[in-house]
């Protein structure tokens, strides 16, 4: 069956598999001059395979009906990656039958950035560069489920309209025939380097339980121009300090221009208690280790949390921003886990980081986990990944996992780390509405922005209700103080609340399942992401004031052409 002509300079890449032995190739590239290239035999475990036209001729991409199955496959070519990006290819062979779910036609959100197909989890890497942003993230190109990593890596003009580009990195082998998991897991880039662009990650080598006993290593990564590979991975450091356990990892570096050096802190744990470790460097090649940055009190330790990950430090607004994740927390008032945490205070590299005030709590809906955040023309950006681990993705969607919208990062006058929904650049238009009580918008299957603000004084209690096609509904309350953000699939066992505060003002997001709120100008925040629903049909507002006392709008969200 022929799949594809590739023209001179294409290049193929796909990871297959046999399910029973085969007496003809799997797949053969043949030109006018005969075969070029052909697999004639499979493991039965994916194996990565590549190709490169190199023949000066169109040849034809041939494969085999059955016998075998792949589970991620494209072609792109150095001349148009940037304006194409890859193009995927299916090969569909007997063998191959998908499972089947009543979610399985879930669609994709609009304003959100997804794989092409299988799994997806952390950003990594993010950066501007040449007017063009990049993102980098936790790619596993065999399955919808979490596996083996590798980073993907899509860039975009203005964060919604994406170009999907090559897998950047694979792990240093194989892990699929070693039964282990590991791989290239998740990491920063520096941008900011005399050297040129570079990337740090962390390899996590073949390990056979999650929780202990692996090792993990630091690693940096030389791109090449137009950063669809690397031209050299080094390791730069694999030595853990004294009192570190197998937690080492996620490293974020940056040139400090006041000391004249590189920094690069870590996720790990010090005798069991979560901390921030920093390190030091003249060449990025030889670290030296300077202490923790941060330790985490011992209430963390007690609630189950193992270590840091996925930690991001940065100077915002004359102040410096420590971000990172608590693995395997759960608060034990609301059983919420998951859970981002900020602190602000100030740093230099002789008195290290001294916090103006106590942990924050990131985002209160929990799905927004691994945030990372760089520089783009003089703004604070970030994005992270939505999902919390606590409701999978139903069986049947060709892939898994989302990004967050964008956001533009600032401190207020309190000192509260506010994130702000980059929108600026999406067309929109104004909702159907019907004045009734309670006010009522019809979405349709349109992402939708709606937006409350008070006039002179805070918010009383509103509820904001969704309900689709289906009759399943989702809720916003304000009440007592407290936002809530109440899902169709919970139970009541997890409580979503935010922290109390004086609203001020209310910013809804939804696209296809996907909600984030905003308050008081992004200074609260709750994300979740819901599976068992995707249309909204009626939006409905329940005040109990006066609505003359507040500006209510909500309109349709939609990318820019």
């Amino acid at each position: 069956m022929t799949v594809a002509q590739l023209q001179p300079g294409d290049n193929l890449a796909f990871w297959a598999r046999k399910t029973d032995a085969a007496d003809a190739p799997y797949l053969v590239v043949e030109s006018v001059r005969g075969v070029e290239y052909e697999v004639k035999d499979l493991p039965d475990y994916f194996e990565y395979f590549s190709y490169t036209n190199r023949t000066g001729l169109v040849v034809e991409l041939q494969t085999r009906p059955s016998g075998w199955e792949v589970s991620f496959a494209y072609r792109w070519h150095p001349n148009t990656v940037k304006v194409e990006g890859i193009r995927l290819l299916e090969i569909v062979t007997n063998d191959a039958v998908p499972e089947v779910s009543d979610m399985s036609n879930l669609q994709r959100p609009t304003l959100h950035f997804t794989p092409p197909s299988q799994w997806m989890n952390d950003p990594n890497g993010l950066c501007f560069i040449d007017e063009t942003y990049h993102l980098f993230y936790q790619f596993h190109p065999n399955s919808t489920d979490w596996g083996p990593m590798h980073w993907g890596h899509a860039t975009s003009q203005d964060l919604f309209n994406w170009v999907h580009y090559p897998i950047f990195l694979h792990p240093q082998q194989n892990l699929l025939p070693l039964g282990a998991t590991g791989g290239a897991f998740s990491g920063t880039a520096c941008t900011d380097s005399p050297a040129g662009p570079l990337f740090f990650y962390t390899e996590r080598l073949p390990a056979y339980d999650l929780h202990k006993g692996y090792t993990e290593i630091q690693k940096r990564v030389v791109p090449n121009t137009d950063l669809t590979e690397p031209v050299s991975v080094r390791t730069v450091l694999a030595e853990t300090p004294d009192g570190v356990d197998c937690d080492f990892r996620d490293p974020k570096v940056w040139f400090d221009r006041a000391s004249n050096q590189y920094l690069m802190i870590l996720g790990a744990a010090i005798h069991g208690d979560p901390a921030v470790l920093l390190y030091r460097s003249q060449d990025t090649l030889t670290w030296a280790y300077q202490g923790p940055l941060y330790v985490a009190p011992p209430f963390f330790k007690e609630q189950g949390a193992r270590c840091v990950e996925c930690p991001d430090f940065f100077e915002l607004d004359g102040q410096w921003v420590l971000y990172m994740g608590f693995v395997g927390f759960q608060d034990p008032e609301s059983r919420r886990h998951n859970l981002m945490y900020y602190l602000t205070g100030q740093f230099s590299f002789d008195t290290g980081f001294v916090p103006s005030g106590d942990l924050r709590e990131v985002d209160f809906g929990t799905d927004f986990y691994a945030m990372q955040s760089f520089e783009a023309n003089g703004s604070r950006l970030a994005m992270a990944w939505l999902y919390n681990w606590e409701f999978s993705k139903p069986k049947g969607s060709n892939y898994s996992g989302e990004m967050s919208i964008p956001r533009q990062l600032s401190l207020n006058a309190q000192g509260e780390l506010c994130m702000h929904p980059i929108i600026s650049g999406l067309r929109s238009e104004t909702l159907p509405y019907s004045p009734s009580v309670p006010m009522t918008w019809f979405p349709g299957e349109r992402a939708f922005q709606m937006r409350l603000v008070a006039n002179g004084r805070p918010l009383e209690a509103v509820t904001i209700i969704a309900v689709d096609s289906q009759g399943n509904q989702f809720s916003i309350a304000f009440k007592d103080q407290q936002l809530t953000l109440l899902m169709p699939e919970d139970t009541g066992e997890i409580q979503y609340v935010s922290p109390q505060l004086a609203l001020h003002d209310l910013t809804v997001i939804y696209d296809q399942g996907i909600v984030e709120v905003f308050a008081n100008e992004g200074a609260v925040c709750g994300t979740r992401r819901t599976y068992f629903m995707a249309d909204v049909a009626r939006l409905a507002v329940e005040l109990e004031q006066d609505a003359r006392h507040l500006e209510i709008t909500a309109e349709t969200l939609m990318p820019s052409d």
